[in-house]
């Protein structure tokens, strides 16, 4: 699915000065409020910080409103959005999250964590190798899709026939592709979809080779 690349995270863009204006093969996420290189393939994703109101209550000593708040405001849509275009772009270049080493000291490790275990993602560090947890695929996908990454057909081709799509897909699907000639309910919309996903698993056993015979 992502062909190769990798998401990596940098604290210090010496590391990376030689791909900074490698606009062919790297995407650098610059998720600072310090400068950072003017280049064609860096963009600012500064919605990934923590919001004003959260770091000054972290200031202030109160530890516990950014390890609670923060995942949280991750869960928001701009934020979520952003997180999938990344991955988004993953599949056609390296990513490279840029961080400085005093702003990732604050909140890094939280948003590597959550990258994690929404989206299975690790990514490259001093001490983490990059990889993906294969089960999170489907997911990512169907994010894909919500994002208009994919089109409708395109989604249900792509999604494993041995999953149930999740709910929050149905309601675009069902005004994308239009199934029914007449009013219907979600029910009968996620029923009908998720019949039409099951079928594709059916058919690829009804055709896989008899054991002992040709394939």
């Amino acid at each position: 699915m992502f062909n190769n690349h990798t998401m990596s995270l940098v604290t210090d863009l010496s590391l990376i000065a030689n791909d900074i204006r490698n606009i062919d093969f790297v995407t650098v996420a610059a998720i600072t409020t310090s400068d950072y290189p003017d280049a064609p393939n860096v963009y600012y994703a500064g919605v990934l910080i923590p919001p004003t109101e959260i770091l000054m209550q972290w200031a202030d000593g109160n530890q516990q409103a950014l390890q609670i708040e923060y995942p949280r405001y991750l869960l928001e849509k701009d934020c979520d959005d952003m997180i999938v275009a990344l991955i988004a772009a993953l599949t056609q270049k390296n990513i490279i999250l840029y961080i400085p080493s005093d702003e990732y000291n604050v909140f890094g490790p939280m948003l590597l964590s959550h990258i994690y275990y929404m989206y299975g993602i690790i990514c490259n560090t001093p001490t983490t190798r990059f990889s993906v947890n294969t089960s999170k695929i489907p997911f990512i996908i169907a994010k894909f899709y919500m994002m208009d990454v994919m089109e409708a057909q395109m989604f249900l081709d792509s999604y494993p026939g041995n999953y149930q799509l999740p709910d929050f897909v149905i309601n675009k699907l069902a005004h994308d592709l239009h199934p029914f000639n007449y009013p219907a309910s979600y029910e009968e919309y996620k029923n009908y979809f998720n019949t039409l996903n099951a079928s594709k698993q059916q058919r690829r056993r009804m055709t896989a080779p008899i054991e002992g015979q040709p394939s």
